[in-house]
């Protein structure tokens, strides 16, 4: 990483460490991007080349987690999909143990304001396409080819599962430990799939 790259890396922390800070002494709405500038020490054209828009900010630290596809992108290429996928979670939540009870107070904010939830609608389903196609790619399929599709929606609700019983839990586990009991849980499961009605049959 480049003089340039880590300056901006180290900014983008700073800012979004103050808006946190602020959201969780005062409250989402009551903090404004100004507020945030100022406790970032940046200027508000800096802030709003990092963040358009502020709950962006508040988003942020779930949003690092819920990219799965740079994280399969970043897989050997011969490692076998199914193993790939389990590493991807793991790394997803690598790093999450939340000590501070800071991402558990921050979902806490975020169910309460509207604007931040509606949002975090639109960023999970972005980083699900992105996963469609980074596992089209893998497979060399079209992403819109069934077995594409169905692993990525599987995929991300093993995810969503391990990391909501990792933060919904007392944090006493590591969040690894998490990970390992929800895909021991569901190794060798087969979900039911709909079948077609048999007035359609041939």
């Amino acid at each position: 990483m480049g003089l340039r790259e880590l300056k901006a890396t180290r900014t983008r922390r700073q800012i979004v460490e103050s808006a946190l800070d602020l959201f969780i002494d005062q409250g989402y709405d009551a903090t404004t991007m100004e507020q945030i500038a100022e406790r970032a020490e940046v200027g508000s054209t800096t802030l709003y080349r990092y963040f358009p828009s502020k709950d962006l900010l508040i988003l942020e630290p779930l949003a690092r987690s819920m990219d799965l596809a740079a994280k399969l992108r970043e897989r050997p290429a011969e490692e076998p999909l199914d193993l790939a996928l389990g590493a991807v979670i793991h790394a997803a939540l690598d790093g999450a143990d939340d000590e501070d009870g800071r991402i558990a107070e921050i979902r806490r904010i975020i169910d309460a304001a509207p604007v931040p939830r509606a949002r975090l609608w639109d960023v999970t389903d972005g980083f699900h396409r992105e996963l469609t196609r980074a596992i089209a790619e893998r497979l060399d399929r079209p992403a819109d080819d069934p077995l594409v599709t169905m692993t990525a929606h599987v995929t991300f609700a093993v995810f969503r599962i391990a990391a909501e019983t990792w933060w919904d839990g007392d944090h006493s586990v590591a969040s690894s430990a998490v990970v390992d009991g929800v895909l021991r849980g569901l190794s060798g499961v087969v979900p039911v799939i709909p079948a077609p009605s048999p007035r359609l049959a041939t």
